[in-house]
């Protein structure tokens, strides 16, 4: 009697551990699938935030190294490394509007905004290859007009992007706040940049009146950097995009 008690209790053990095997495996694979069917957005993943980054403050720093080589001597070799800071910087910039452009995909109207800066990026490149001296040396059309065209562009869908941001967001948090530095920065410098370059169009390529087309320039580097800044502490500090 009292094996046949024993032999039935270890049974019995044995039985429930099973069970108890069981469901700590159907309880795991519930959870390993749950994990794949919610996946980490890209937008905050750390390499996507990184390059996004990145890719902006490339733009204004490039932008803003590719203007200060104007006040020296325009020799070939500078006249070149300008125009080649101002399309890499472009490049980045190009980057960054296509980046958000194939990551926010459901609203139309966000995606549309977005496509106005991409057009305006796309016209920066044109332009700032417009500035190599070879091509220069043929016409100053494509320089001037691929930064009068890409700033009008930028800088219309970052005023559409203020005023959405402006509309939704909340004052004084600093989530508003840094949003509006990063999208305000950007349309401050795409119109120093449109101003500068018209005023340049109209024949200010020398003297004072020069001296006013890279000043306007500076500013809107300037202030593009200082968007790029915006964005950088927000990925990087507050950890939202």
């Amino acid at each position: 009697f009292t094996s046949s008690v024993f032999f039935s209790t270890c049974r019995s053990a044995m039985s429930n551990l099973k069970e108890q095997l069981l469901d700590n495996t159907e309880t795991g694979l519930e959870k390993g699938a749950a994990k794949t069917v919610q996946p980490v957005p890209p937008e905050d993943q750390t390499w996507w935030r990184c390059t996004h980054a990145f890719g902006f403050v490339l733009g204004g720093v490039t932008f803003w190294l590719g203007t200060f080589c104007y006040y020296y001597p325009q020799t070939l070799f500078v006249q070149n490394l300008s125009a080649w800071l101002y399309i890499i910087g472009s490049c980045g910039f190009m980057y960054v509007d296509t980046q958000e452009f194939f990551t926010f995909t459901d609203d139309k109207m966000l995606r549309l905004n977005i496509s106005m800066s991409m057009t305006g990026s796309f016209l920066y490149i044109v332009g700032s290859a417009g500035f190599l001296p070879a091509v220069m040396a043929k016409t100053m059309e494509v320089g001037i007009w691929g930064f009068i065209g890409g700033s009008f562009a930028i800088g219309v869908s970052q005023m559409w992007k203020v005023v959405r941001i402006s509309r939704s967001g909340r004052f004084p948090e600093k989530d508003t706040l840094t949003a509006l530095g990063v999208e305000g920065g950007a349309c401050l410098g795409a119109w120093g940049f449109f101003f500068g370059t018209v005023y340049f169009w109209q024949g200010a390529a020398a003297g004072a009146a020069f001296q006013v087309v890279l000043l306007c320039w500076m500013l809107g580097s300037s202030f593009f950097t200082f968007g790029g800044l915006c964005l950088t502490y927000r990925h990087a500090v507050m950890g939202v995009c």
